[in-house]
């Protein structure tokens, strides 16, 4: 049990496995391969996702932008059951309530629900039915199976290596709940503006802010560091639809300009370049181009991810 709880704690990273120089740490190296393995894609997902409801067990992706437009990363795979139906926060984002799985049954206790099924997700697994968090819909990766379950009234106290377990399962849980913690700070706030983008590529990552657009003296509120406003909006000028927030570093590969327009998204790539524009359910958009820069237009709010040779990670953006 202390293994288990040693390798939830403090997983080994690759560089840390590099100076492993006991046994003990040895074993728990081999514990988070084989955790890693069993919850490699399984072969029960369906291609084509279904609705999401309650007692769908999903897996959850290892990293996602947040709505601060930071990336958060998990230090282990999850999966997690689904135990309310979905609840719509605005046209595009939802959430739901879920329980996460884990394959260490031997941390079960007496009032635990266990499935001693491997079929049903590929090995055995308790649900952490005490663990129930909140989460934005967007960071369930893929659909594996359906499961119910049973209505467990009595709640055994526990205490040792199981008490520890389940304080350190909470404590992991805040990478699920973050998702809509930070959709909450940034609400508050959208009021104020025509509409926000984040962008985040390897060490670079910036949140930019369109005003009103159409007011004259639109409302300028205080920005944190990694916040900035639209370069036209810092002239004073009555912003337009023609107006853009755009992204020139050194670090990015070429300059992005977005506008909004009819309550969609353009965005424009110059100068033109071999690229690849995914959307959240990794299908490709195409654009129109010539000699100079390449056009995407008609995109929804959410997340886009950008490819290119150019570019050696993905570039993530929002519109929000």
């Amino acid at each position: 049990m202390k293994l288990v709880n040693d390798f939830l704690s403090s997983p080994l990273t690759s560089e840390r496995e590099n100076v492993v120089t006991n046994n003990y740490n040895k074993n728990v190296s081999k514990l988070n391969n084989l955790f890693a393995d069993k919850l490699s894609p399984y072969k029960g997902f369906m291609r084509l996702l279904p609705k999401i409801k309650e007692n769908q067990i999903w897996t959850i992706k290892q990293q996602y932008m947040d709505y601060e437009g930071k990336i958060q990363k998990s230090s282990h795979p999850i999966m997690v059951i689904i135990v309310s139906g979905e609840s719509f926060l605005d046209d595009d984002n939802s959430f739901v309530r879920v329980c996460p799985i884990s394959p260490f049954i031997e941390m079960a206790s007496a009032s635990d629900q266990i499935c001693s099924d491997s079929s049903v997700v590929g090995f055995p697994f308790v649900i952490e039915s005490w663990n129930e968090q909140p989460l934005m819909t967007e960071i369930l990766d893929k659909y594996v199976a359906d499961y119910y379950i049973d209505n467990v009234n009595e709640n055994h106290s526990v205490d040792g290596e199981i008490s520890k377990f389940r304080e350190i399962e909470i404590s992991n849980a805040r990478y699920l709940n973050h998702s809509i913690i930070s959709y909450t700070n940034v609400i508050e706030r959208s009021e104020n503006f025509s509409f926000s983008v984040d962008l985040n590529y390897q060490d670079y990552s910036k949140t930019k802010h369109m005003p009103l657009i159409g007011v004259a003296n639109p409302k300028m509120i205080n920005l944190s560091g990694n916040e900035e406003y639209a370069t036209a909006a810092k002239m004073g000028n009555l912003l337009s639809e023609n107006d853009c927030i755009e992204f020139v570093d050194k670090q990015l590969p070429f300059q992005l300009e977005i506008r909004k327009k009819a309550g969609t998204f353009v965005v424009t790539i110059i100068p033109k370049t071999e690229i690849t524009l995914l959307n959240d359910k990794n299908e490709e958009i195409l654009g129109n181009d010539n000699c100079e820069r390449i056009v995407y237009d008609n995109l929804k709010r959410g997340i886009y991810n950008i490819k290119t040779p150019l570019a050696s990670e993905i570039i993530t953006i929002r519109f929000k």
